[in-house]
């Protein structure tokens, strides 16, 4: 049930127009004067508030402004109600931040047509904001997925040069080895070991290879997986 603060001196205005509001199914919440009104906007923070121009001590643009400075209540739409002889002022209000004005003396219509209107134009925004809210949040999620494939990138490339270095240094002592004057003893040990360190090369390669196409943000889960549970690459 949307709630509405009601600001007016006149009794019999404030009367009628909360009478019509609890008859639409709202929740009128009523003040007499504008320091009762914007107490009842502070601790109850009402869906809108339809506030008089002209009332003693503060007025309505003064109720406007001081709402719209307290981050708590300057998102609360805001009607003004107006006499016939102020309607030159409106645009004041306007400019201060009110979404709309009804001029006295209007009918039950009039009202019930501005208040669902304010509400719905609050609603279209806060649904706007709220879509906004979740793209930013994707986007964020896929910049720090993006980041982190990035990292695992790095991470697969220094494994691959760490890997690859022990196989690469002793196959070329093997192959200089070879190149010297060497028992059939020796030569058979060397070979040996030439093809146990490009068995091993190979092997981390063709572990590189396979890793590749999980290097995409839906496979991000799988690749942590692989690069846990792998060893060569831990």
């Amino acid at each position: 049930m949307n709630r509405i603060l009601v600001i007016e001196d006149d009794t019999e205005i404030l009367e009628n127009i909360e009478e019509v509001l609890e008859l639409q199914s709202f929740r009128a919440l009523t003040a007499k004067d504008s320091s009762m009104g914007l107490e009842l906007a502070k601790t109850e923070r009402p869906d809108l508030v339809i506030c008089d121009v002209i009332m003693p001590n503060v007025d309505g643009y003064s109720v406007l402004n001081q709402l719209r400075q307290d981050e708590e209540t300057a998102a609360i739409p805001f009607i003004f109600l107006t006499g016939k002889s102020e309607r030159s002022e409106v645009r004041l209000g306007m400019e201060l931040g009110a979404d709309d004005y009804l001029t006295k003396p209007f009918t039950n219509e009039e009202l019930v047509r501005a208040v669902q209107s304010c509400l719905n134009r609050q609603m279209r925004l806060e649904r706007r904001y709220e879509a906004q809210e979740r793209e930013i949040a994707s986007l964020k999620a896929q910049l720090q997925t993006a980041q982190e494939l990035a990292g695992m990138s790095n991470a697969l490339l220094q494994k691959l040069s760490q890997g690859l270095r022990h196989p690469i240094s002793n196959m070329t002592i093997g192959t200089h080895m070879l190149r010297q004057n060497l028992s059939q003893a020796d030569l058979d040990r060397y070979i040996a070991i030439l093809e146990e360190e490009c068995a091993s090369g190979a092997s981390l390669l063709n572990e590189i290879s396979s890793l590749q196409e999980y290097l995409h943000p839906s496979k991000l889960n799988l690749l942590r997986g692989k690069l846990k549970s792998r060893n060569p690459l831990i």
